[in-house]
C-alpha cells in the first residue's frame, strides 16, 4: 500500500470514528472500531516513514481504542451515574 494511501486512509477512518462518537447515536460505539483501523494505518505509515514518535503516539491511541471497543461494544458500558446533561427536565408548576 502506498504511503499516500495510508495517510488518507488513516485520516478518513479517524475522522469517521470521531464523527460517529460525536453524533451520539445508536451506532456511535462503532467509532472505536474506525479509530482502531485508523491506528493501524498510522502505525504502518510511521514504521515505513521512520517516524518513531508517531508510532508511539498511535500505540497509545490504539490502547485507548481497544478500551473503547471493550467497554462500549463487548461489555456494553453502563455509566454508574447519569450526567445532568442527559437527565430529563422536570417541570415544576
Amino acid at each position: 500500500m502506498s504511503m499516500v494511501l495510508l495517510q488518507w486512509l488513516g485520516a478518513a477512518l479517524g475522522l469517521l470514528g470521531a464523527a460517529l462518537l460525536a453524533a451520539n447515536v445508536r451506532h456511535s460505539p462503532w467509532g472505536w472500531v474506525f479509530f482502531l483501523a485508523s491506528n493501524v494505518a498510522w502505525i504502518t505509515f510511521g514504521l515505513r516513514a521512520g517516524v518513531p514518535g508517531m508510532v508511539v503516539m498511535q500505540v497509545g491511541f490504539t490502547l485507548t481504542s481497544l478500551l473503547g471497543v471493550w467497554r462500549w461494544i463487548m461489555v456494553r458500558y453502563e455509566p454508574a451515574y447519569e450526567p445532568a446533561v442527559f437527565r430529563r427536565r422536570r417541570h415544576v408548576c
